[in-house]
């Protein structure tokens, strides 16, 4: 019987171990419940082949002795689930189904949340109240003419991947198992992030505020430098060289390149 999809339900947390949550019910040697929240491992199960741990890029798995335990004398422990990278290569390859990788936003997604948030309620509304801080009409114009399109592109996931993404069983639709390459995603690989680029850049534009323009270029950097990168490698990995063609037919963040190549596509059919 494979890891219980609901665990997070079903069960009760019992506690921490190296700050990662353990899952009852447990009763040792015998009976070690689950451990992890994000990617979790059911000890009950887990045999100790060490796949996960063979497959893992990001090397978030441990050792930890069971001796005494029905299944096996070792298990493989999510020490640093946060470092996931989303690849889900160890749950679909555990040959036991111990493992269950769930989508969660990783810490450094979540922190550029909160900056993007912060500068887009500051500067729409600064912009709203006060005016633009320069004065200048054309920006301010051309800001408000990027929001709904800004929106649009962050909203892509929501918009497509229950369309044609095809989750797991029991999982949500951002834990698609096939790649989406259509809509917005025919034009860049990242729309979403794309659209966050272009509301702090019409924030900017509408509030002219020095404020807004530095917490937006640098959490803007910050993305574009660490996030996307760890985004880039866990896609490269769950897809395969279908990912790698893909990167090859369609840019990154930039949708005039991304258009041009799209319209190319549709004349050679």
């Amino acid at each position: 019987m494979p890891i219980d999809p609901d665990f997070q339900k079903n069960r009760e947390k019992v506690g921490k171990e190296e700050g990662v949550a353990n899952w009852g019910p447990i009763d040792p040697p015998e009976k070690l419940g689950i451990r992890g929240t994000y990617v979790a491992v059911d000890w009950d199960i887990c045999t100790g082949c060490g796949t996960c741990i063979e497959v893992c890029p990001a090397k978030l798995y441990e050792w930890v002795d069971t001796s005494g335990h029905p299944t096996s004398d070792k298990k493989a422990f999510p020490a640093r689930e946060s470092d996931c990278i989303q690849c889900f290569q160890c749950d679909k390859r555990c040959p036991v189904q111990a493992i269950r990788v769930i989508f969660w936003p990783s810490r450094c997604l979540v922190a550029m949340s909160y900056l993007f948030m912060a500068q887009m309620m500051f500067g729409l509304g600064y912009g709203i109240f006060m005016g633009p801080y320069l004065g200048l009409r054309i920006p301010l114009f051309v800001g408000w003419v990027i929001v709904p399109i800004g929106f649009f592109f962050m909203a892509s996931p929501g918009i497509y991947f229950p369309k044609k993404g095809i989750p797991q069983e029991g999982k949500t639709t951002m834990d698609t198992t096939v790649l989406v390459d259509s809509g917005t995603y025919g034009i860049v690989r990242h729309p979403q992030f794309l659209g966050v680029v272009m509301l702090m850049s019409a924030s900017i534009l509408i509030s002219q505020h020095w404020l807004s323009a530095v917490v937006g270029i640098l959490t803007l950097v910050w993305g574009y430098s660490i996030y996307l990168p760890k985004e880039e490698e866990g896609l490269i990995i769950r897809f395969g060289d279908d990912y790698k063609r893909y990167m090859e037919r369609v840019p990154g963040l930039n949708p005039l390149v991304g258009v041009i190549r799209l319209l190319r596509r549709k004349k050679k059919k």
